[in-house]
């Protein structure tokens, strides 16, 4: 059972699943630009930096043919996937690609979100001479694409409606447009598509498709010492060992020690030469990486963005977590400069003047323009108000004074009055009209630590909050597969499927059962919805990656706010990895632990040697230009993986959720 191909149709068939679309919103066909062309100036489309051309194929004596371009596409069998050999001959073309538009999650007309494929996980090695795609699909017909010749990169275009939530189309490039100053290289490809069973089997086929070996682990990096268990496909010869440009052979071993500081490549080297290779991340102690971390929150870098209480003040539950639990490894001096900081944010968020208050940030005593008392300043965004509660309740924890308690309490009172209908879900009218906002975020979190800290204080409020938390855990419960969330909806496409409300309707019954009460069935329902979720678990065996979870819209605000572009690391990844964590402190299954670690890991791994974070790790080639009216306004740039902006906010919410897991 394989992929057929078409040529009358240009589409793909699977023979494991002939009725799913492979292909949805056109067929197999050549993208390019002129150098004519300049894309650098006029109009930015949504979502991408630039519109190129498309040229369909035209069946000519058996080989399918572009006149424009003077391109020939030859496909062949090669075992039970498709060999694709493409070529373009015309004078003056710049871009140069193929366009596979594969039926992406959401697409209209494409049988449904479980028939459709996730861009899962993309892999390009650090010479670019091996480059693949992992394609996962709820019902199981996962699919792989691999270059094996020609590649100068990718491009994913994402939608242009819907804030850029959506896959639409994958291009494969052998040559950028001349805006990107890229090396010219020919115009030629050639790469395959086949079928997987998971990605043990993917890399399984490339190491036999490219003739050379590839690694993957169970852990991605850990404490410097510890020990990283390799697993091979193919014939392994040496490894390649390259930390900050130096390289170092070594004989391949199925485990590596950790010994340096950061990030380091391990390359498999084989009789025909280098393979698939994995990037670990090593830190000396987390306690002193978590130190250097603190010390490195800017809080003129926070002031460059909205300074909102979900997105960009985590930094300050950190560092007030770290005061409280390891105060005594810190200076004096240290202990002041903390302090100072949260002081800043605390007085903010308290401020009772309304010509001082900050949209966003501060929590208003008074109902102001229509919204109640001790609601987030001028904002809908409930999940601000949330995370403004963990805020305070650890503000009060650590410096004692009663105005956080009270503030704390007031806003829990008044986010359940004012949100929680009596079915359990939380509403708002964010976006115009009403919508579940109660996996936005983790609200559970905040609810059910205020009700358990509350227990010995003040037992009847207590009680109410354990009553609403239970509400809430049984509406998500009895909602099933249903995963709404904030956001535009849009006529081009089917309700999306937001990998941040699955991930936090499986950790919402996980905390219920953990902090509240064990519920099998809630237990039972977690499990079915991370079975499911892990179809947006990226599997690129790169420390920022592995087990990070899939998103690509917020790359339109953070980092250097040039996306969409995916950006694996990103602290709700956190979510998943905290679901992970509490399955197995619930059930004891150790590859929940693995997977946790490793979930938490994407985000370590992007702190530098300075303890300087960024908010994602980019494997884009090109990003989609951000909400740039002009072209003028973009920078023409091969992406990098790392932000040019650091990023104080979002990176630091891993270690508040670590000191509940792996630092408790």
């Amino acid at each position: 059972m394989g992929l057929t191909f078409d040529q009358t149709t240009k589409t793909i068939i699977d023979e494991r699943r002939p009725a799913d679309k492979i292909f949805n919103g056109g067929a197999v066909s050549v993208c390019y630009t002129l150098l004519s062309d300049d894309i650098t100036r006029g109009k930015k489309p949504a979502a991408t930096p630039y519109t190129d051309r498309r040229e369909d194929f035209e069946l000519k004596e058996n080989i399918l043919c572009g006149t424009l371009t003077r391109s020939a596409l030859q496909v062949q069998k090669c075992g039970d996937g498709l060999l694709f050999y493409l070529e373009g001959n015309a004078e003056g073309l710049s871009e140069y690609g193929v366009n596979l538009p594969f039926n992406f999650m959401g697409k209209l007309d494409g049988g449904g979100w479980k028939n459709q494929f996730l861009f899962n996980s993309p892999y390009t090695s650090a010479d670019k001479k091996i480059m693949y795609f992992y394609l996962t699909k709820p019902n199981g017909g996962s699919l792989a694409v691999a270059v094996l010749q020609g590649a100068a990169g990718w491009k994913m275009d994402y939608s242009d409606y819907a804030g850029g939530h959506y896959f639409i189309n994958l291009k494969l490039l052998a040559n950028f447009d001349r805006a990107y100053k890229t090396e010219r290289r020919k115009n030629r490809l050639v790469f395959a598509i086949f079928p997987v069973n998971d990605f043990s089997d993917c890399l399984e086929k490339l190491s036999l498709l490219y003739g050379v070996p590839f690694l993957d682990y169970e852990v991605s990096g850990g404490e410097i010492g510890c020990k990283i268990r390799l697993k091979k496909y193919g014939e392994v010869d040496w490894l390649e060992m390259v930390r900050a440009g130096h390289t170092e052979i070594v004989p391949f071993t199925e485990t590596v020690t950790l010994k340096d500081e950061g990030e380091t490549q391990i390359v498999p080297v084989g009789q025909n030469g280098r393979g698939g290779g994995v990037t670990v991340y090593a830190y000396k102690a987390l306690i002193k990486l978590y130190k250097k971390s603190m010390d490195s929150v800017d809080l003129s870098v926070v002031e460059k963005t909205d300074g909102n209480l979900c997105e960009h003040q985590c930094w300050a539950n950190a560092m007030l977590r770290f005061l409280r639990r390891f105060g005594q490894t810190l200076t004096a001096e240290e202990i002041k400069i903390y302090e100072k900081k949260v002081k800043i944010l605390l007085d903010v968020i308290t401020e009772t003047d309304k010509n001082k208050a900050v949209a966003r940030r501060t929590i208003f005593f008074a109902p102001y323009k229509g919204l109640p008392a001790y609601n987030i300043f001028l904002s809908g965004r409930i999940q601000e108000e949330f995370f403004g509660i963990t805020i305070l309740l650890d503000a009060y924890r650590y410096f004692g004074e009663e105005k956080y308690y009270v503030y704390a309490v007031n806003t829990t009172d008044s986010l359940l009055k004012n949100y929680q209908k009596e079915d359990g879900r939380l509403e708002t009218a964010c976006g115009g009209s009403a919508e579940d906002y109660t996996t936005v975020c983790c609200a559970m979190i905040p609810l059910t630590d205020m009700a358990n800290f509350l227990k010995d204080r003040d037992s009847r409020r207590a009680e109410n909050y354990f009553a609403a938390a239970q509400r809430m855990a049984e509406y998500l419960y009895a909602r099933g597969l249903s995963f709404p969330t904030e956001g535009e909806r849009s006529r081009m496409a089917e309700a999306e499927m937001e990998e941040g409300s699955i991930s936090c309707t499986a950790l919402s019954l996980l905390y219920y059962c953990r902090n509240v009460r064990r519920e099998k069935r809630y237990l039972e329902k977690a499990k079915e919805i991370l079975d499911l979720h892990e179809n947006w678990v990226i599997e690129t065996p790169i420390c920022q990656m592995k087990c990070s979870t899939l998103r690509w819209w917020e790359t339109q605000w953070e980092g250097d706010a040039d996306g969409p572009a995916i950006c694996a690391g990103h602290a709700w990844t956190i979510w998943r990895a905290e679901a992970d964590y509490l399955y197995y402190s619930l059930t004891g299954e150790e590859e929940y632990l693995r997977k946790a670690f490793n979930g938490f890991l994407t985000n370590l791994s992007k702190i530098d040697s300075a303890g300087k974070s960024y908010a994602t790790y980019n494997p884009d080639f090109i990003n989609g230009g951000g909400f740039a009216g002009r072209a003028e306004e973009v920078s023409f740039r091969i992406a990098n993986r790392f932000a040019d902006r650091e990023d104080c906010g979002l990176s630091r919410y891993v270690w508040i959720r670590l000191n509940d897991t792996f630092l408790s």
